[in-house]
């Protein structure tokens, strides 16, 4: 009995010395849980915040086709944030019909995809325009850097392909335009027709770099001003100006071997 006694006496003590070492382990616990909750939202933050390659206002993006489909009204410039590989359609929401498209110094790569079956790195559809702003690099690669049934005006960055650059389409249905005033545009040819196109739509040029070829019969392209590689086809083109002026004709003679559009001529018209 006083044995039996002596446990009992023991017991409640015990016990609660159990139970303040349970509530301690668990307090424990959920602080470390806490914690490490905490840290996981971090590090999830962070990475989100790390894969972002395109910015419309406030908001970033993933991929830069989710953020040309998050343009408004309000806001319709798609900023690029991280050199990327992905050939993009310009398909804004309903209303948003011009979208103006900010390089930021990071370059836009076209998603190759065998061959001749692949995009351009850019499309603009019918009925949408599209304005590129520099500086940055846009590159098709194997593919045209832009394909174009609507409209697209170039005011910077560099372009390039190892094909041809730039392809526009005038059909029964659509006819596009393009504009460049400035930029530098690489490829063996610049500029020619949409597959399915009967002309080229209604191209001008009033400033840039091109090294390339301009293939003949492109009647709607207009060269007003820029500097050109190769001037082989490009008479046809000159709109009121004095002609080509070839570089090199100053300085120590030496130039880059490309030839200028003159400045342009007093027209009556």
């Amino acid at each position: 009995m006083r044995s039996h006694e002596k446990r009992v006496n023991v017991c409640p003590r015990t016990q609660g010395k159990y139970l303040v070492s349970v509530v301690l382990t668990a307090v424990f616990a959920l602080v470390t849980l806490s914690g490490t909750l905490l840290f996981s939202a971090d590090a999830v933050a962070d990475a989100a915040e790390s894969q972002a390659v395109a910015q419309v206002g406030n908001a970033t993006y993933a991929s830069v086709q989710e953020a040309i489909s998050r343009t408004t009204l309000k806001n319709t410039t798609v900023t690029l944030l991280a050199d990327v590989t992905e050939s993009v359609t310009i398909t804004p929401p309903k209303g948003v019909r011009n979208v103006t498209f900010d390089l930021n110094g990071h370059t836009l790569q076209a998603t190759e995809s065998g061959g001749a079956a692949g995009f351009a790195t850019i499309t603009v559809p019918a009925n949408m325009q599209l304005t590129i702003v520099g500086p940055g690099t846009v590159a098709g690669g194997t593919q045209p850097a832009v394909d174009c049934r609507g409209a697209l005006h170039v005011e910077g960055g560099t372009f390039t392909s190892d094909a041809t650059l730039m392809r526009f389409a005038e059909t029964d249905e659509t006819s596009a335009q393009g504009s460049f005033s400035g930029g530098t545009f690489t490829a063996p040819t610049l500029f020619n027709l949409l597959d399915d196109a009967k002309n080229l739509g209604y191209v001008t040029v009033r400033g840039g770099e091109y090294r390339g070829m301009i293939p003949a019969g492109l009647n709607t392209l207009v060269l007003l001003s820029g500097s050109f590689s190769d001037s082989s086809n490009l008479a046809p083109y000159l709109a009121d100006s004095l002609g080509l002026i070839p570089d090199g004709t100053s300085g120590d003679g030496t130039g880059d071997g490309m030839f200028h559009v003159g400045d342009l001529a007093i027209s009556s018209k």
